[in-house]
């Protein structure tokens, strides 16, 4: 070690090239540090070799405890001044609590670990680490205590609050408790539970140090030593709450702290520049007082028995083995229990009798009579107690004698026996005379005192053994006229002393002091005047708590019932209702209410009780209106507590406060508590309701909102009644909606989840069983959310389509309806259903549907509706499922899909032009090309391949629009599919065309031909007839099947003429033509025309007709039935036709020109439709000049005709000679069958 005999002082540099001044003596080593800031905090590390120092300067510097030099360069450096610092007991870490928080530094590597600062930057006035090296509690000024995982950083427990800056926080040895200690107020240490931050005591007494330096725990946790500002150190028992000892140590108002020592022997404590050494046992100062060069503000022992101190810019250190006996420095524990031995004084004397001032007429004369009295009573003792011991000698002496008399006379016997006993009955008597005397002469004495105290002015004091003279008096006592006398009179003079100080204390604002005083003077006696009490109250509850006071009061000679009503009607006049009923309910409890003869009692606790209910009311009315939810439920719960007789607003009001806090069970025990109490009343089902919805219990709600409803319609109030348009059910619309949704659904669905088959019925009671609808109708109480219904609606029914390739053995309707799919056998149709389903259920959807099994076939109204609807079905899906079958997941190329046989089918199609949303899958169910995007329609791959496949546009094969528009696109697009049954070549572009026509299987081609009946009726699109080939059976003007309309535009129709052009030849016939009145009267006579039109299966077909004249035979092929013939017309002149039909001999053959409409809207730029009547007339002139594929009628009977199919285009003009009168008298409509 470093203590060596006296050397000169030196200055030495220091690391960081600054100097410390060394200086030694014989046992002292200083440093003192030129140029830096105060020093705070001193601390050892745990090997006892190193101290480390804090303050001002925002570091902290590490010195060698052998020579004093800085082991290093500052490196711990801190935001702020260190106020203290600790040290962790495995030595890893160093703690320093700064005016922005705590810093953790690693001891060894002297790296800042962590850094704890909480909500703000609170200044951190005390520190400690537990034991185990694990946590940190923290004290701050903002009267807070906190405790941190010094592992990981986080906050683990508080805050503790305090009302004053808290300056000390002490972990105990096991780190079970922590002291905590603030330098202001009544209780300024208290002990909490670390595991849990319960308080477990408070002491009241205020300490020292703001330094963390003013507690210290003894090695059992039972006790803890703390330093106070008057200088003495309190030894305090943490298990009961009291304090066992005081000792003081210095005078000196800077007492700081205080240092005890590891084996609990020795306590230090400084004061001002000097630290002195005390016996914890005997509490006797030892050893001798070492100094230090400025105030000491912190100091530590370390385990060898060092000590260093800190203070302004120096830091001495001091080996305490040469201070102290040996004795006091080793490692023998001294026992805790022993800190509090009380030690006799034997220069302890009583005062003197002179000193005594008795407050009387003529002192000299009582304190005589004093004398005398006490004088008499010793002498009165000495007597009995010579009689007493006389006569215990006779009996003795007698019955010693009994025993060698003869025994055999019984007569001498019993008179001797009875003569003993009447010995001990006078020497019991003697014996009782004799104690009683002493009991006397004891109270007399403690009169002697009592007026010796009041005497000199310690009432406080005289009342105290006032109140031991009272506790001890006896029946003897009372018998004592005087004493009694006098009891009163000292009883009554220091009452009113008392209270005269209390005023005192209490107009100079020493309000502790007057507590004090006024609660003296009402322990002494019952009959204090009750302006005392009401005073002591008064101020107890400005600065303390109902349950302190009563504490207090339970000392008091008053009334229990008298303390507890001045507190009730005290804090009832200052507003605090909730502590009043609080205190009124502990009188309830603590006292039996007992009103027989005691009226006054009852009457007071009615009218308590009314004013308070009626109090609370208002305020829980007021704290809900502004929106105070938690404050109002505490009025009402005080209220309920207090008003015997349930009240079900009471608990509707709570409800309704408790809703807006949340507190949904709570809430709902109240409502339901008033519909118990009134089962007729709306507004506990209507909070049953609100807490309900609130406790996402909504199929409850809707129960509670449903009861609400019937009681507001039962209620025989008319103004009850009148509420029910407030409210709205909304389980009508939410059916409605969903009937409206579902109508646009296929029929049947199947449910992922179960595979069962759902109908209508079934899909609507799965929507009502779902706790979303019980949200819904709870939610919407007052006003309908219409939007929110349909979504929710919508979204619940989002429904997957299959499109693909029937196979064989597809399960049915039938053979589903009654099992589920997942339990079908397996088979490739069977497996097939159950992979798009489970992918259905997968991809998120409940529902799905397949062609299969979720149409009624058997069930021809069924069918229709489902054949019409289909196009519907699917543009309605969220999901349609392509299945390609014959495509593999092994190729990564483009094509399959492309040549896939789904590619080819009608009916897939329709559904892939349908669908918004489409994903194509392969034979093993992964998707096409990997492709990984929600919609495969829209990818450039899937596009491409499609259009190779139908040769249709990007809108066509995207996005197309049912209808009747585009009659020959879409035609043309359906014309390479095939079907397994004639009648779905029709059936299968239903949707597409938003057609409905009766669906008949087993006609064949007539229902290509109702198809396009219906198409050209609703269209009037005649380019339906521009086809060439074989005639159907329906109508000869109608194909058999759609492959005729593989062309996509159709060359019987006349071309269109460009603007240019068109311009041109107007302008020419507007100077060749001989009458335009006529080319007038040609456009209106065709105008006028009505439009295609069918009959039964007879077209009605208008159009300008050209007589055949004459009909030759030019031949036939060799290898085919087609026979090639000309035919001759005064307006077209000779005509070639080809066709199988045998002409030959047929008369009154006829041409028709059918295109009208291309010949009267064929408008283009220019702006056509504002031109003058013959400028348009003139355009159609021009247009019938063109080119057209006519169409051959064979007449029949009744004016009838029937078109002869051509095997080629029969194409003709116009002759430019023809006239315009020839051409309208051609112009008419002609039956075709």
């Amino acid at each position: 070690m470093f203590w060596r005999k006296s050397q000169h002082p030196k200055n030495e540099p220091n690391e960081d090239g600054t100097s410390s001044r060394i200086v030694r003596r014989r046992e002292v080593k200083s440093i003192k540090i030129d140029g830096r800031d105060e020093i705070w905090s001193v601390a050892f590390l745990i090997d006892g070799k190193h101290v480390v120092s804090g303050g001002l300067e925002w570091k902290i510097r590490r010195w060698r405890a052998e020579d004093g030099k800085e082991v290093e360069t500052p490196i711990m450096c801190a935001a702020s001044t260190v106020r203290n610092i600790a040290v962790s007991q495995d030595g890893k870490w160093i703690v320093g609590g700064t005016n922005h928080g705590v810093v953790v530094w690693n001891a060894k590597t002297r790296e800042k670990a962590t850094e704890f600062k909480g909500k703000g930057e609170v200044s951190v006035c005390a520190v400690d680490v537990s034991p185990s090296s694990t946590r940190i509690v923290t004290g701050s000024e903002d009267g807070s205590v906190h405790f941190w995982s010094l592992d990981t950083g986080e906050h683990v427990l508080g805050p503790l609050q305090h009302d004053y800056p808290v300056v000390g926080v002490k972990f105990s040895p096991k780190g079970r408790f922590v002291a905590a200690a603030t330098q202001w107020g009544d209780n300024s240490v208290r002990i909490y539970d670390s595991r849990n931050g319960h308080l477990l005591v408070d002491f009241p007494v205020r300490v020292s140090s703001p330094r963390n330096q003013s507690l210290a725990w003894a090695s059992d946790s039972t006790q803890l030593l703390a330093l106070t500002s008057d200088g003495d150190i309190n030894c305090l028992d943490v298990s009961s709450g009291t304090t066992l000892s005081k000792w003081p140590i210095h005078s000196s108002r800077n007492t700081a702290c205080i240092a005890l020592a590891g084996n609990g022997a020795f306590i230090a404590v400084c004061g001002d520049f000097s630290v002195s050494f005390w016996d914890t046992t005997t509490h006797k100062q030892i050893g001798s007082v070492i100094q230090h060069t400025e105030i000491v503000e912190s100091m530590a022992i370390s385990a060898n028995y060092d000590i260093v101190m800190g203070g302004g810019q120096t830091i001495t250190l001091w080996s305490l083995r040469d201070i102290l006996p040996s004795s006091y420095c080793n490692d023998i524990p001294r026992k805790p229990e022993t800190w509090h031995t009380q030690v006799e004084n034997a220069d302890h004397k009583e005062p003197h009798e002179s000193l005594l001032q008795i407050q009387v007429d003529d002192p000299k004369e009582k304190m005589a009579d004093l004398e005398k009295t006490v004088q008499e009573l010793r002498n009165q003792l000495a007597v009995s107690q010579h009689v007493a011991n006389e006569e215990k000698d006779r009996s003795g002496e007698i019955i010693k004698s009994l025993g060698i008399k003869d025994k055999s006379s019984n007569g001498k016997i019993a008179h001797l026996e009875n003569t003993v006993q009447q010995l001990h009955a006078q020497l019991a008597d003697c014996q009782h005379r004799a104690d009683s005397l002493v009991e006397i002469l004891r109270v007399h004495e403690r009169k002697h005192h009592c007026e010796t105290l009041y005497s000199e002015g310690r009432i406080i004091d005289a009342a105290a053994s006032l109140i031991e003279i009272t506790n001890a008096v006896n029946e003897e006592v009372k018998a004592n006229k005087l004493l009694m006398n006098w009891l009163a009179d000292f009883t009554h003079r220091c009452t009113s002393t008392l209270e005269l100080n209390g005023d005192e204390a209490s107009n100079g604002e020493r309000y502790d002091e007057a507590l004090i005083t006024y609660a003296t003077a009402l322990s002494l006696s019952s009959s204090t005047p009750n302006a005392v009490l009401i005073k002591w109250a008064k101020m107890i509850l400005t600065h303390g708590t109902v349950n302190k006071a009563l504490g207090i009061a339970a000392k008091f000679q008053l009334s229990k019932f008298v303390v507890y009503q001045t507190l009730c009607d005290i804090l009832e006049g200052d507003g605090r209702i909730s502590e009043a009923v609080e205190c009124f309910r502990g009188m309830q409890s603590e006292l039996e209410m007992d009103t027989t003869g005691n009226d006054e009692r009852a009457q007071w606790e009615l009218g308590f009780q009314r004013r308070c209910t009626e109090s609370l009311e208002v305020l829980g009315d007021a704290a809900m209106e502004s929106g105070s939810y938690s404050e109002a439920a505490q009025h009402f719960s005080t209220l309920l507590l207090l008003d015997p007789v349930a009240r079900k607003d009471v608990f509707i009001k709570r409800s309704k406060a408790r809703v807006s806090m949340a507190s949904w069970e709570d809430a709902l025990t109240d409502a339901d508590k008033a519909i118990e109490l009134d089962p007729s009343c709306h507004r506990g089902y209507e909070m049953r309701h609100a807490a309900l919805y609130g406790a996402m219990r909504h199929a409850e709600a809707v129960k509670a909102f449903h009861m609400m409803i019937s009681r507001l319609e039962e209620s025989p109030d008319e103004r009850i009644r009148g509420l029910r348009p407030q409210y709205v059910d909304a389980s009508p619309t939410i059916r409605r909606i969903i009937e409206q949704t579902i109508r646009h659904m296929p029929r049947v669905l199947i449910d992922t989840a179960t595979g069962l088959l759902y109908d209508r019925k079934r899909q609507a009671e799965a929507f009502e069983a779902l706790p979303i609808y019980s949200e819904l109708v709870s939610s919407m109480t007052k006003e309908l959310d219409h939007a929110l219904i349909w979504r929710t609606v919508k979204e619940f029914y989002q429904y997957v389509m299959l499109s693909h390739k029937w196979e064989y053995n597809e399960p049915l309707l039938q053979k589903v309806e009654n099992i589920s799919v997942y339990e079908l056998e397996a088979s490739p149709a069977n497996i097939k259903l159950q992979r798009f389903c489970s992918l259905a259920r997968a991809l998120g959807f409940q529902w799905a549907w397949s062609d299969t099994c979720c149409v009624d076939k058997v069930n021809n109204v069924v069918l229709q509706e489902s054949l019409v609807a289909m196009f519907t079905w699917y543009r309605g899906s969220s999901l349609t499922v392509v299945y390609l079958r014959g495509v593999s997941s092994e190729s990564q190329l483009p094509g399959g899909l492309e040549g896939s046989i789904w590619n080819t089918r009608a009916w897939t199609y329709q559904e892939y032009v349908a669908a918004e949303i489409v994903q194509f899958y392969t034979e093993d169910w992964k998707p096409y090309l990997g492709l990984d995007t929600a919609n495969h329609k829209v990818s450039p791959v899937i596009i491409s391949e499609m259009h190779q496949a139908t040769g249709g546009s990007v809108q066509d094969i995207t996005v197309l629009r049912p209808g009747l528009d585009r009659v020959r696109e879409k035609l043309h697009l359906a014309s390479m599919r095939q079907t397994t049954l004639v009648e779905d070549i029709a059936y299968s572009l239903l949707g597409i065309f938003n057609a409905a026509i009766p669906v008949i299987y087993g006609e064949g081609n007539r229902a290509v031909g109702r198809f396009l009946e219906h198409i050209l009726t609703g269209s009037g699109d005649v380019t339906i007839l521009a086809w060439t080939g074989r005639a159907g059976d329906y109508n000869s003007c109608l194909p058999p099947d759609l492959t005729v309309y593989s062309a996509l535009v159709p060359p019987h129709v006349p071309q269109p003429i460009e603007t240019a052009e068109m311009n041109s030849i107007v302008t020419i016939l507007r100077s060749s033509l001989p009458d335009l009145s006529a080319a007038v009267m040609l456009q209106d006579h065709l105008n006028k025309l009505p439009s295609p039109s069918f009959t039964a299966s007879r077209l009605s077909l208008p159009g300008i007709v050209f007589s055949i004249t004459e009909l030759d035979t030019l031949g036939s092929g060799s290898e085919t039935d087609v026979c090639v013939y000309r035919a001759t017309t005064a307006v077209l002149g000779e005509v070639e036709i080809k066709t199988t039909h045998d002409l030959s001999g047929m008369k009154d053959l006829l041409l028709i020109h059918p295109w009208i409409s291309p010949l009267l809207d064929q408008e283009f730029s220019g702006g056509a439709s504002a031109l003058d009547d013959t400028s348009r007339a003139l355009r159609l002139v021009a247009r019938l000049r063109q080119p057209f594929g006519a169409l051959l009628l064979e007449p029949l009977a009744r004016a009838r005709y029937r078109r002869v199919a051509a095997d080629s285009l029969i194409m003709v003009q116009i002759r430019e000679e023809t006239s315009l009168s020839e051409l309208m008298d051609g112009v008419r409509t002609v039956d075709i069958q």
